[in-house]
């Protein structure tokens, strides 16, 4: 592969929250999640466990699980931008995988460092891969975040997922339903700010940190107010 090509699939991929009902071969799943299962993990810990759900009935349990417990998690957070959320559509993508990770690795990292961060951040690079994989056989995704909390747990219980398991996100597969999202108006500003980002030579720091570069507390705040997805102000 040319750089050129890993830099295009990168820029490309972004997150849907709308999906096409046309069902998903069992072959282009396997191979999304083969693409999965050869990234680089802590320890080569290998943490994973994908949860494959296409069931009609069990989507919706898991997205009404999801949906039920959210309203509750609003009232502690009144200004997130929950149109945003790609949880309440769930049960619309054909494929709904669930990334789950096995803490008993933990035992494969050394023991000053923190086992539980390792296996997340294996996750992430497995399901981020598998976001990838999929992008490149234009099939859309998503980060459904569920991390811990009594939906987590209705979920884990749902699907006979063992109660220890770290199960953190959930990633919905499909084809995307570009024409319903450019439709829904509260998307608007999210599909706006996606693919924003900050220019390179903002970031990178050459032998020492410049704080010449170092954002204010003002600056980050108006940064996230005018350039996160999650936090959109209502007029």
């Amino acid at each position: 592969m040319h750089y050129e090509d890993l830099f295009h699939l990168v820029q490309k991929r972004r997150s849907f929250r709308r999906f096409r009902p046309e069902p998903i071969p069992r072959e282009m799943v396997r191979q999304v999640l083969d693409v999965g299962r050869h990234v680089p993990s802590a320890g080569n810990a290998q943490p994973w466990e994908f949860v494959v759900v296409e069931d009609e009935k069990m989507k919706k349990d898991i997205t009404m699980n999801i949906v039920r417990d959210g309203a509750r998690s609003l009232e502690k957070d009144p200004t997130m931008y929950v149109e945003v959320a790609v949880q309440p559509h769930l049960h619309t993508a054909p494929v709904l995988i669930l990334v789950c990770g096995d803490p008993r690795l933990h035992a494969t990292f050394p023991v000053w460092l923190d086992g539980n961060i390792l296996v997340r951040q294996s996750l992430a690079i497995c399901i981020y891969a598998i976001q990838l994989a999929a992008e490149s056989l234009g099939l859309a995704t998503a980060w459904a975040t569920i991390q811990g909390g009594s939906r987590e747990m209705a979920i884990k219980e749902l699907l006979g997922i063992p109660s220890g398991y770290i199960l953190d996100h959930i990633i919905p597969l499909g084809y995307a339903d570009e024409e319903k999202e450019k439709k829904t108006k509260p998307l608007a500003p999210v599909l706006e700010r996606a693919p924003r980002r900050r220019a390179l030579d903002e970031m990178v720091h050459y032998e020492h940190y410049d704080m010449n570069k170092y954002r204010s507390d003002d600056e980050l705040k108006k940064f996230i107010w005018s350039e996160s997805v999650t936090r959109i102000p209502r007029f």
